[in-house]
C-alpha cells in the first residue's frame, strides 16, 4: 500500500464501557493510522476489536477519550453482506448512491462502474440469493465504495467464505485499496490473514481491551497466504496469543 505520514485515524486515550457494566470493552487505547495504511486488528473475542470499529464509524460514543477521522468519509463492511434480499444488486447499490446524494440520472452508470471495480460486471438484475457468498461480499464492497469512503472499516468480512474464495477476496481488496488510496481498518481472528493483508498488525488483548503490540509487516506485495515469510510472522503472533492465554489462565487460577 502507498501510505503517507498524514494521520487518517487518530485514537487518543479511548475507553468504552457499555451501560453500567463494570467491565471496560476498551481501556486507554492510543493509536495512529496514516492515510493509505492497511491496518489489521487481531485478537481473541472480547478484546474490543469490533467495538473500536463501531466507534470509528460513529455508531457509538466512547466513555472516555476520542477517535478522530478528520472529517473523512467512512464506510463499513461486516461479516454478513447485509444485502436486502427483496432488492436486486442494482437496487442495493442504488440505496448507497441515494444516501450519498448522487443524482438519480447517474445511478445506472455508477452501478455498472462499481460492479466493474469489484469484477462483477453484468449482475445488476440478480437478487442476493442468486449469488455465491463471495459474490455477495463483492456487492457489499461495491455498495460501500458507492459512499465514496476514504476510510474503509471491515469487520471480519471474509470469515464465512471458503479458503479459495477468501484468497480471491484478499487479492481484490488489496488491489482496490491501493487503486483508491483507501485507509483500511480490518478486524480478523485469522492470524495469517492479518499478516497477508496488513501493513501493520495490531494485536489486542482482553480484560479490558487494549493494544498489546503493533507489528509492522515489511513484506513486499503481492503476497500469498502460503508465503514462508507470512508463516514466520504468523507464528510470532500465535506465540503472543498463546502467552496471553497462559497469563489469563494463571490469573483465573490465582
Amino acid at each position: 500500500m502507498t501510505a503517507t505520514t498524514t494521520p487518517a485515524v487518530r485514537v487518543d486515550h479511548l475507553s468504552m464501557r457499555y451501560g453500567r457494566s463494570p467491565v471496560l470493552a476498551l481501556s486507554d487505547v492510543n493509536l495512529v493510522v496514516n492515510e493509505g495504511e492497511f491496518v489489521c486488528f487481531l485478537g481473541r473475542s472480547g478484546c474490543g476489536k469490533s467495538t473500536l470499529l463501531s466507534l470509528a464509524a460513529g455508531l457509538e460514543t466512547p466513555t472516555a477519550g476520542r477517535i478522530d477521522v478528520g472529517g473523512r468519509r467512512v464506510g463499513m463492511m461486516f461479516q454478513d453482506s447485509g444485502l436486502f434480499p427483496w432488492l436486486t444488486v442494482q437496487g442495493n447499490i442504488e440505496l448507497a448512491l441515494r444516501l450519498s446524494g448522487v443524482p438519480k440520472a447517474a445511478w445506472s452508470d455508477r452501478v455498472a462502474e462499481l460492479l466493474d471495480v469489484v469484477r462483477l460486471p453484468g449482475v445488476q438484475h440478480r437478487r442476493p440469493h442468486e449469488l455465491s457468498g463471495g459474490m455477495r461480499q463483492r456487492v457489499a464492497l461495491a455498495r460501500t465504495l458507492a459512499q465514496e469512503c476514504q476510510v474503509l472499516l471491515m469487520d471480519e468480512p471474509f470469515a464465512a467464505l471458503d479458503a479459495i474464495t477468501r484468497d480471491a477476496m484478499h487479492d481484490e481488496i488489496e488491489r482496490i485499496s491501493t487503486e483508491r488510496a483507501l485507509t483500511v481498518l480490518f478486524v480478523t481472528h485469522n492470524v495469517r490473514e492479518a499478516v497477508r493483508l496488513g501493513d501493520r498488525v495490531v494485536l489486542m488483548q482482553p480484560g479490558p481491551g487494549r493494544v498489546a503490540s503493533d507489528l509492522v509487516v515489511d513484506l513486499p506485495r503481492p503476497r500469498k497466504m502460503d508465503d514462508p515469510d507470512i508463516a514466520l510472522r504468523a507464528r510470532m503472533l500465535h506465540d503472543q496469543l498463546d502467552e496471553q492465554s497462559e497469563l489469563e489462565r494463571r490469573s483465573v487460577a490465582a
